[in-house]
């Protein structure tokens, strides 16, 4: 996917996985390559709270 400059967009994911033991906050890290040489890898934090 290449987005211009100005564009924006949304990215689903059902990649996070859990199971019980992990119930709590957590923090994941999703890495996005882009072109951008001033930012090649732009790390997202992805914040959740499982509740069993």
């Amino acid at each position: 996917m290449v987005l211009k400059p100005g564009e924006s967009t949304v990215i689903e994911s059902s990649v996070f996985m859990m199971h019980e033991g992990m119930d709590g906050p957590h923090d994941f890290a999703v890495h996005l390559k882009t072109n951008d040489p001033n930012n090649p890898d732009l790390v997202v934090h992805v914040l959740s709270n499982w509740i069993p």
